[in-house]
């Protein structure tokens, strides 16, 4: 017994030793510790602390190289559930686990505390720079790759469809349109045989207008519209390459109605062919080089007794090569046209009159630029604007000036006639609606001009009576006014448009300018209408739709009877030549005949 009691005491001591290390007695004072803790201390000890922890978890990847992966345990813990009891527990036991997103996503290392103790060597250090190094020009390569291929995609977009093009025609394709005919000229009634066949293959077009007549009261051909002119050519209506500011190439040879040089300051509307039976062979063309330059004009009439109408428009786009869609629509052109137009005035009798103020040559100039503003699906906005310049004092028109002045029939603005100029600015708004159902151009301009000047001086009315023209610009006073056109169509079947040119205050120093087209094509599968008509010179708005010796009118009216056979009739209100020189007369022609569309 004696032996079994100090055993006893032995081990309630040790237990009770062991319980106390286990359950340690709770301070009494441990409120009051304040007084005598070191707050400050503490709390450098805590940063450590929190800096060692952090230092830890950037030291990881780098640890993962050479990470001592022998010392596995079964239990893991990541780096976002760490505290810092745990860190310094896995210190204690020298093992720390911790997984790394840098290296391998979703995996562990495990790092000796000698290594988070000592931090990464050199080599470690210059490893993971030269790794950081290798991801940031990853990164770049690939933003720089990104760039280059919006610049890519910016360049191959698909350019602004140029307004001065119009809108496309109602009806491209190839047709043969022709019949048995009767019309009356002159007061004379003849009967014939009309074929009109347009030929449309691919890019290449060919028109050509056939009349036939038989004079009912002679009882013979009719060839006064094969004499004088061109001869037989006025058979040939055109020949065309290509589509106007669509294709890189275009050429046209024959009737140029409607015709526009450049943002049309100078030449606009115009027609070398004012006459139905005798016309003039004349060049279009505008080439252009990828987009970057180009050069477009026109001569007015192949005869080759004088150098007639002639103009020409080199221009640059020379920010073309960047990506930026409005500055590198920008186009810059200038304009030069001369005229030295001494053909045979024909109808007077006299085979040696010619035009006199032509005589000695006329020239203009121009400079004009415009870019596109806003394309976006449906809308397009053109900005644009011209300068121009007249040089028409030849001794012929200032004698002519000088003796209507002294003889009291002419009223100037100046004692001396000076050659004019004008500018202009405009904008023109393109609208598509739905797949074509509805689009539309709207052009507005608004014009600025001096004394001796009238804008678009190079129209229509120009080839009606030349000199005629240059001599009433010398009543013209310094104006203002607005050029405003639209044109429009409707599912591809009805095509209308118009342009007004107004002043501010219309009369005879300052005329107007009207013109209307309309293409109907088979509407309802029945109707088909092709209209055109021009009227210069102007004073009263209230003669806009008179005819008279200002106006050129063409008005075909089609019934198609059935797929192939149509009745019809062509009105034609037009010069023709007569003794006392080009005339105004009617053409009314009923027909019956056939119209092939392919």
């Amino acid at each position: 017994m004696r032996k079994v009691l100090p055993l006893l005491i032995v081990l309630i001591s040790l237990s009770t030793l062991s319980f106390a290390q286990e359950t340690p007695e709770e301070d009494p004072f441990a409120d009051y510790s304040y007084l005598w803790e070191d707050t400050k201390k503490d709390k450098k000890k805590k940063k450590k602390k929190n800096k060692e922890t952090n230092t830890a978890e950037q030291v990881a990847p780098a640890a993962a190289v050479v990470a001592d992966t022998t010392k596995v345990k079964p239990e893991t813990i990541t780096v976002d559930s760490l505290s810092q009891t745990a860190v310094a527990d896995s210190l204690a036991s020298e093992e720390l686990i911790i997984p790394t997103d840098t290296v391998v996503q979703d995996s562990y290392i495990f790092v000796d505390s000698t290594t988070l103790e000592e931090g990464p060597t050199t080599e470690e250090l210059a490893a993971l720079e030269a790794q950081q190094a290798a991801q940031d020009s990853t990164k770049q390569a690939q933003k720089a790759a990104k760039r280059e291929e919006r610049k890519d995609k910016d360049k191959d977009k698909e350019p602004a469809e140029d307004f001065r093009a119009g809108l496309p025609p109602v009806n491209n394709g190839s047709a043969i349109n022709g019949g048995f005919t009767y019309t009356v000229i002159d007061g004379k009634s003849y009967a014939g045989l009309v074929l009109a066949p347009e030929l449309s293959l691919g890019k290449v077009g060919v028109g050509l207008d056939v009349p036939i007549l038989y004079g009912i009261d002679d009882q013979s051909i009719r060839t006064e519209m094969y004499e004088d002119g061109v001869g037989a050519l006025r058979l040939l209506s055109y020949v065309r390459y290509g589509q106007q500011k669509v294709d890189p190439v275009y050429v046209k040879v024959g009737s140029l109605p409607g015709t526009m040089i450049g943002y049309g300051g100078l030449v606009n509307n115009y027609s070398n062919s004012i006459s139905y039976e005798k016309r003039k062979i004349g060049l279009h063309y505008d080439i252009n080089v990828k987009g970057l330059a180009g050069i477009e004009g026109m001569y007015s009439d192949f005869d080759p007794s004088s150098f007639n109408l002639f103009a020409v428009r080199p221009y640059v786009r020379p920010l073309s090569w960047t990506f930026v869609p409005i500055v590198r629509s920008l186009e810059i052109g200038a304009t030069y046209l001369s005229d030295h137009d001494q053909t045979h005035l024909l109808g007077t009798g006299d085979t040696n009159a010619t035009y006199a103020f032509t005589k000695d040559g006329i020239s203009a100039f121009n400079v004009d630029a415009g870019l596109t503003l806003l394309r976006v699906p449906f809308i397009q906005i053109d900005l644009f604007a011209n300068y121009s310049k007249l040089n028409v004092s030849t001794p012929a028109l200032l004698d002519s000036i000088d003796a209507q002045q002294t003889a009291g029939e002419l009223t100037m603005p100046s004692d001396d006639f000076t050659d004019g100029s004008g500018i202009s600015a405009g904008f023109n708004f393109r609208f598509h609606f739905i797949a074509d159902l509805l689009s539309t151009d709207l052009r507005i301009e608004r014009l600025s001009y001096s004394d001796y000047y009238l804008p678009q001086f190079f129209d229509t009315s120009y080839e009606i009576d030349k000199d005629g023209k240059l001599l009433s610009l010398a009543s013209v006073e310094k104006m203002q006014g607005i050029y405003g056109s639209i044109t429009g169509h409707i599912l591809q079947k009805v095509n209308i448009g118009g342009s007004l040119l107004l002043p501010d205050h219309i009369g005879e120093a300052a005329p107007a300018v009207v013109t209307l087209t309309a293409d109907v094509d088979r509407l309802f599968d029945k109707v088909s209408i092709h209209a055109k008509y021009f009227k210069g010179g102007l004073t009263e708005l209230n003669d806009a739709f008179t005819l008279d010796e200002r106006s050129l009118a063409k008005v075909r009216f089609v019934y198609h009877l059935n797929r192939f056979i149509v009745a019809g009739v062509d009105y034609f209100y037009t010069f023709t030549p007569t003794e006392n020189g080009y005339e105004t007369t009617q053409y009314i022609s009923p027909y019956f005949g056939l119209s092939i569309q392919f």
